[in-house]
């Protein structure tokens, strides 16, 4: 009975060994990529550039929880350059120019930018359609913007300092996207528009002048990435234009009076 029992063990082996071997394996690479904003600009009204100051993660995945990982604030530089924007910039405001029917008669003499007691005149014919208008009460400026998703953009404006006459809807407010130049620096060879319509394209066209962002306000909403290709921050960025024009988009006319004004716009950039 134990032979027995022998041998139906040692059969059992000896069928067993005939069978391939095996062994399980288990492997998990994981990766995981956050919502990613890069924005740039000037460190100050009055500082150097190129600067990072903004650097801003999406943590939860969900919309919910951006972290701002610089603590700081980007300024504007003036469009197309890298300089910049100054503030206060009373020096560079005011009616330097009148054009109409009658022809364009260059206003500022001296270096104010503003009409004064220093500007002259030559004399000008006049009929019934010359008007007085201005392309000086107009400021361009920008910031720039890299990321690995789809991004909105926020905007309040405020008065700041003085205002006298005009309020913030006496400015008008336009906002437009360039994907490639060089400012001082080359940007966006590697990167494309931040939504499919094109530079205006994700644009809120209720938000027409500064009044329409007294409470914070959606200006921008983008549908892809600004990153097309593999490069760096600069590559991979596009540039944000603001223009602001005192009377709307047609400018200066004289039914707005004579007054000043000085607004801060805060933009806060977020993955929605």
């Amino acid at each position: 009975m134990k032979l027995r029992n022998l041998m139906l063990a040692g059969g059992a082996l000896a069928a067993l060994a005939g069978l391939p071997a095996q062994a399980s394996i288990l492997d998990n690479p994981q990766f995981r990529v956050l919502g990613l904003v890069v924005v740039w600009g000037a460190d100050s009204d009055t500082g150097t550039t190129p600067v990072v100051s903004d650097f801003i993660i999406n943590s939860d995945l969900a919309g919910n929880n951006d972290a701002d990982l610089i603590a700081g604030d980007v300024h504007a530089v003036v469009t197309g350059t890298l300089s910049p924007v100054r503030d206060p910039a009373s020096d560079s405001v005011g009616i330097g120019e009148f054009s109409g029917p009658g022809g364009t008669f260059v206003a500022s003499q001296s270096s104010t930018g503003i009409l004064d007691a220093a500007d002259t005149f030559s004399a000008f014919t006049l009929n019934a359609g010359t008007d007085v208008h201005s392309s000086g009460l107009r400021q361009e400026s920008s910031f720039y913007v890299a990321s690995n998703t789809a991004f909105a953009i926020d905007a309040a404006a405020a008065v700041s300092g003085t205002a006298t006459n005009f309020s913030l809807a006496d400015i008008a407010f336009e906002m437009s996207v360039t994907d490639s130049g060089n400012d001082g620096l080359a940007f966006g060879s590697n990167a494309q528009l931040p939504h499919s319509g094109g530079s205006t394209g994700g644009m809120v066209t209720a938000v027409n002048d500064l009044g329409d962002m007294a409470t914070s306000t959606q200006v921008f909403a983008g549908n892809r990435r600004t990153a097309a290709s593999r490069g760096s921050i600069a590559q991979q960025s596009v540039r944000f234009n603001a223009v602001y024009t005192l009377g709307g988009l047609e400018g200066y006319d004289l039914s707005l009076g004579a007054g000043e004004i000085e607004a801060d716009v805060t933009y806060t950039v977020y993955v929605p």
